[in-house]
C-alpha cells in the first residue's frame, strides 16, 4: 500500500463539479464509487447549475442547395470579445441529411425532427454533451386528412423525474383559413418510452406562435397564441398534470409583433412595432415575475441594416440575422457594437436556430451507457438516413 488516503467526499464532489462533461465521462471509469457519484441525479443537477458550467451559444445552421440539405451544430466560447469574430467548435456536421428541425434545450437535451415517412420514426432526443441519442417511437393519431399542422414541446415532469414530449397536431378545415376540424394531443414519456393520447382541451381555433428557444419553465411549457377573436393569450401545458391552461398576455397597443422566450429564470416577451427595419426598429423585453405582472427590463434600437431577431444573449444583448448579407451578428445595446459571429446563413430555404446552451450529464438512454462515440455516430447516422459506411465523409463528429 502507498499510504494514500481517499479524498473527503465533499472535497471530491467540489473538484468533480468544476470539470466539463467530457472529463467526467472518462472519470466514471476510475472506480465504482466515482461511477455511481457522477451518475447520481443529485450530482447531475448540481453540475448543471454549477457556476463553472456557463451558458454558451449553440448555433444550428441548415443550408439547402441543389435539393440537398446540410446542417452544422457549432458551439461558441463562453466569452465573446466585442468586435472579434469568435472561434467556432463544430460538434456535428452532416453533409447530406434528412434533418428538419430542432427544439430545446431543456436541461441540455434537444428534440430533433426529420420528415415523416409512413410509420417511420421522425423524432429523437439528443444530448450533445454525452452524445447520447434516443429515437422516439412513432406518434399514433387517427388520420383525419393530409392537411395538418404539428408542433412539439420538450419539458420535464419534476413530480416523476421524467422528460416528456408534447405533440399537438391540428387538422385543417379550410387550408390557410385558420380553422381546424379537430386537435389531437399526445404526450411521450421517456421513462415509459411510449406515447399517450390525451383528451384534447385545446381550442381548435387557436394558433401557437413560434417561440425563441424552448419556453419551458418550472414544469410548465408556454406558447404565445392568438385566435379568431384577435386576443393575444399565453397557453401553457403542465408536464405533471398534463393539462392545458391559459392566461392573458401583456397588452401593448403599439406592438404588432411578439415572441415568447426565456430571460434567465423568467418568462419573457420580446415585442416590436415594426421588426426588421433598418436603424428604426425598437424592441422591448418584458419579463413576467408572477402571473399577470409584467415589467419592462430592456429597450433596444439596433443601429444596423434590415434584420430579423434570432435570440438574446447574457440577458441584454441581441442576436440578429442581417437580411441582405444573411450574416449572424451580436448587438450590444450599451456600447452599440456589432460583432459578427462568423456564420453565413442560407439566403433562400435554409434555417438557423440559436440556443443558449449549457453542458449536461442528463441521461436519455437505457442499459449499457459505455457504448462509446461510434455507437452514437451509428444511431444518428441511421436516424437521418445517411449511408455512413459508403461515404464516411458525410458525417463529422468532433
Amino acid at each position: 500500500m502507498d499510504g494514500s488516503r481517499p479524498l473527503p467526499e465533499d472535497l471530491l464532489v467540489e473538484i468533480l463539479l468544476r470539470l466539463p462533461v467530457e472529463s467526467l465521462l472518462r472519470f466514471k471509469c476510475v472506480s465504482k464509487h466515482w461511477y455511481a457519484l457522477i451518475k447520481s441525479p443529485s450530482f447531475i443537477e448540481k453540475h448543471f447549475h454549477y457556476k463553472n458550467n456557463r451558458a454558451r451559444l449553440l448555433i444550428c445552421n441548415l443550408t439547402i442547395s441543389n435539393l440537398s440539405k446540410s446542417v452544422a451544430f457549432c458551439l461558441l466560447p463562453g466569452k465573446i470579445v466585442p468586435g472579434v469574430t469568435p472561434e467556432q467548435k463544430t460538434l456535428y456536421q452532416f453533409q447530406r441529411t434528412d434533418f428538419m428541425s430542432i427544439t430545446g434545450p431543456v436541461d441540455g437535451l434537444f428534440l430533433v425532427q426529420k420528415p415523416f415517412y409512413d410509420d417511420d420514426v421522425c423524432l429523437a432526443l439528443w444530448n450533445p454533451s454525452t452524445r447520447e441519442f434516443w429515437p422516439l417511437p412513432p406518434v399514433s393519431f387517427e388520420l383525419q386528412s393530409e392537411d395538418y399542422d404539428e408542433q412539439f414541446a420538450l419539458g420535464y415532469d419534476p413530480s416523476t423525474r421524467d422528460y416528456k414530449v408534447v405533440c399537438i397536431r391540428r387538422f385543417w378545415d379550410n387550408f390557410g383559413q385558420g380553422a381546424f376540424t379537430r386537435v389531437f394531443v399526445s404526450v411521450y414519456s421517456l421513462r415509459n418510452n411510449s406515447w399517450k393520447n390525451l383528451r384534447s382541451e385545446f381550442p381548435s381555433c387557436c394558433h401557437l406562435n413560434e417561440t425563441i428557444g424552448a419556453t419551458y419553465l418550472n414544469g410548465v411549457y408556454y406558447w404565445l397564441s392568438g385566435g379568431l377573436d384577435k386576443i393575444c393569450r399565453i397557453r401553457s401545458f403542465d408536464m405533471a398534470s398534463e393539462q392545458f391552461g391559459e392566461m392573458h398576455a401583456l397588452d401593448i397597443p403599439k406592438a404588432r409583433w411578439g415572441a415568447l422566450m426565456l430571460r434567465g429564470d423568467s418568462l419573457a416577451l420580446l415585442v416590436c412595432d415594426q421588426p426588421g427595419k433598418a436603424m428604426t426598429s425598437i424592441y422591448e423585453v418584458w419579463v413576467m415575475k408572477q402571473e399577470g405582472s409584467w415589467t419592462k427590463v430592456l429597450t433596444v434600437q439596433p443601429l444596423i441594416d434590415a434584420h430579423w431577431p434570432r435570440g438574446i444573449w447574457e440577458d441584454d444583448k441581441m442576436i440578429f440575422k442581417i437580411t441582405e448579407t444573411s450574416q449572424l451578428v451580436l448587438y450590444d445595446p450599451t456600447t452599440r457594437e456589432v460583432t459578427e459571429l462568423g456564420f453565413q446563413l442560407d439566403r433562400t430555404w435554409g434555417q438557423c436556430w440559436v440556443f443558449n446552451y449549457k453542458e449536461s450529464l442528463v441521461p436519455i438512454t437505457r442499459g449499457n451507457d459505455n457504448l462509446g462515440q461510434d455507437n452514437a455516430v451509428k444511431k444518428i447516422d441511421h436516424f437521418f438516413n445517411i449511408d455512413y459506411e459508403e461515404d464516411p465523409g458525410l458525417l463529422v463528429v468532433i
